[in-house]
């Protein structure tokens, strides 16, 4: 009965402060981070209103008695496992709120506190994908107990997917793969619940952790980064600057960190570097070093990029006992087999307590040797020796190689060799060593090593000789490399360059008589055929009732006459006929010991002024004077063209000298 009174007493308080405008909190929420069962618990609850000075009162009731009554200024209240007793039982909670006079409660929760376990939301520790596949790594509750997860993930801007697992009770980190159907960049949240501990708490609601940070999952990075370097060689060192190109817009979400390895000083192990910008400045010695540079994202990391930076220029000589001095601290003594006198070796030997002196008797006789003598100074690392040396030197093994001759001539010719490989040389090649045999006789030259030709002057036409060369060291001179040749004739040599040309001339010409007579036989296919010319019909003149007479040619009869004496009248002769021959301009001349003795003058042994014009038609030719003739000198003066009846005449006019009728 009592009881009774007391929650109506209750009821009617909370009604009443509602009424007069108190608004209560909201139920408290108590737990603990885990389910050990020597866990303490927290309260907490929530206040809409913003009023100073206001206290809150948490009751806990068990049964008919109060477990607990605790006044704060805070919105939660911290429980000890002491302070509650019995865990293990049913319990009623609220919270009063109190400003000034005025109080109201919070609705009441029934809850057993072995239950109420919430555990810290959790945390993505670590994360890969590959070909579609997201490996989630997430930290453990302090219980190391299995727990429910829910997981969400999305694409940026699209609508979330959800999915539920449970994980194995164990010490270690909890893990979880997801399948990722593209190759976007995705957003990932869990959260996660205990599992019930006692059978009365599978009615209870569990309390799910809160949400974990939104973590943004980034595409692997496939491809290493492009780096890009140059350096500056100083006095002692090298100054190094490397900078290269950022990963995909794709791959770099979430941020791109980069791990550098660097073996810049040889007596120390590499040195790892974590950068985020994208250049690196270092400073090295003249020794070779190496960079590797990788880039990390949130989900891997992409394959190294190894930057090897040579070392400098190896020396073929330098002083001796350079690297001799009295020992300074911190220094680095770098040593490695040099066997053709360019390629460093795998294998290279590093000491921080020896000196050149204490190896030179170490290494191997006869075969060469590098080494770099490094410092550490005011911070920066410096080369302060390098030579190449041999333990012991002996001669070569074996001469210059490929020996040939070219530009030869009756009088000179040119030798060249190939330099002694230096593993071949056994120690420093000091000078190549020339022998020229000929024509009984031999003379000997020196020349340095870094010559490989040789001029011979002074040689004979016709004649062999014999070159021999041979490399020299400081423990002497090697074998040689012999060679013969002979010099041409001054009669039948040509050189070179006439040995070309006469040669292009006879293919020239070859070539010219093929092309000739292979055109001569194609040359009608070749070139088409000239066209006949196309003589169009002319339309006749003439009327078809008019009748055509035959043209025939023309013969004309010619006259000789017979020269009369001076003083005689020509029988027969009448002067019309002399005027008829006059008019046509012929003029007959006799020969002295004329005998005819038919009177015929013969005309190829005259000679007229001009000849008879070819119009007269058979008239008969008459002279009524006499011809007297005198001494004919004849000149060719002029020709005449006279056209009759279809017929040209040339009639040529010869100049007479006293020449008279």
């Amino acid at each position: 009965m009592g009881m009774s009174v007391v929650w109506l007493v209750l009821v009617f308080s909370v009604s009443l402060v509602e009424a007069t405008g108190c608004i209560p909190t909201t139920s408290p929420q108590c737990y603990k981070n885990s389910t050990g069962p020597s866990e303490d618990f927290t309260c907490r609850w929530e206040d809409r209103n913003i009023e100073q000075n206001t206290m809150y009162t948490l009751y806990i009731f068990e049964g008919k008695t109060f477990v607990l009554q605790e006044k704060t200024n805070q919105k939660e209240k911290y429980l000890c496992l002491e302070q509650l007793g019995t865990i293990y039982k049913n319990m009623e909670i609220w919270v009063q709120r109190q400003v000034g006079n005025l109080t109201c409660n919070s609705t009441k929760n029934s809850v057993i506190f072995e239950c109420l376990a919430k555990y810290s939301k959790p945390q993505i520790t670590g994360m890969t994908r590959s070909d579609g596949i997201l490996n989630l790594t997430l930290s453990k509750p302090k219980d190391n107990k299995s727990v429910i997860y829910v997981i969400r993930w999305r694409e940026i801007g699209a609508e979330w997917q959800n999915e539920t697992f449970e994980t194995e009770e164990s010490t270690f980190q909890d893990f979880y793969t997801l399948r990722l159907q593209k190759q976007a960049v995705y957003q990932v949240q869990l959260m996660r619940q205990s599992k019930p501990l006692l059978p009365a708490c599978e009615s209870q609601q569990a309390l799910w952790s809160d949400w974990s940070i939104m973590v943004d999952v980034p595409i692997e990075i496939r491809l290493p980064p492009k780096v890009h370097w140059k350096e500056t060689q100083n006095t002692q060192s090298r100054d190094v600057h490397l900078m290269w190109d950022a990963p995909p817009a794709e791959e770099s979400v979430g941020g791109v960190t980069y791990i550098l390895n660097m073996s810049h000083w040889p007596c120390h192990k590499p040195k790892t570097l974590k950068a985020v910008n994208r250049t690196f400045n270092t400073s090295i010695t003249f020794s070779e070093a190496w960079v590797s540079i990788i880039a990390r994202n949130q989900v891997g990391s992409s394959p190294p990029q190894l930057i090897t930076i040579p070392a400098v220029k190896h020396l073929n000589h330098c002083p001796k006992h350079q690297g001799n001095s009295n020992k300074i601290e911190k220094t680095c003594l770098e040593w490695y087999k040099l066997e053709d006198g360019e390629t460093r070796p795998q294998a290279v030997n590093t000491s921080r307590k020896k000196m050149v002196n204490d190896i030179e008797n170490e290494v191997e006789n006869f075969v060469r040797h590098y080494y770099f003598l490094h410092i550490r100074k005011s911070g920066t690392y410096q080369t302060v020796a390098m030579c190449p040396f041999y333990s012991q030197e002996g001669v070569p093994s074996k001469g210059p190689d490929n020996v040939l001759f070219f530009n030869v001539t009756h009088e000179s010719a040119v030798v060249s060799w190939l330099s002694i490989p230096v593993e071949n040389q056994r120690g420093f090649l000091q000078q190549y060593l020339i022998w020229i045999s000929g024509q009984e006789n031999t003379t000997h030259h020196r020349l340095p090593t870094n010559e490989t030709s040789f001029l011979i002057k002074n040689l004979h036409p016709g004649a062999s000789y014999t070159v021999s060369i041979a490399g020299r060291t400081n423990a002497g001179e090697g074998p040689n490399s012999t060679a013969n040749f002979e010099t041409p004739s001054i009669r039948t040599a040509l050189s070179q360059q006439d040995q070309t040309i006469l040669s292009v001339c006879v293919l020239g010409l070859l070539c010219t008589l093929i092309c000739s007579v292979v055109f001569r036989r194609f040359r009608s296919k070749l070139l088409p055929a000239v066209p006949s010319p196309v003589i169009p019909a002319t339309k006749s003149i003439f009327r078809h009732d008019e009748s055509l007479s035959q043209q025939t040619e023309e013969v004309h009869e010619v006259v000789l006459l017979q020269l009369q004496e001076h003083n005689k009248q020509p029988q027969n002769t009448t002067p019309e006929q002399s005027t008829l021959l006059q008019d046509f301009g012929l003029v007959i001349f006799e020969e002295e010991d004329e005998e005819d003795e038919e009177g015929v003058t013969d005309l190829s042994s005259m000679k007229s002024c001009c000849y008879p014009n070819p119009s007269y038609r058979g008239q008969m030719l008459h002279m009524s004077d006499p011809i007297h003739t005198t001494e004919i000198i004849f000149k060719e003066n002029d020709t005449e063209s006279t056209y009759r009846n279809g017929m040209f005449f040339d009639t040529r006019v010869v100049e007479c000298d006293e020449t008279s009728f």
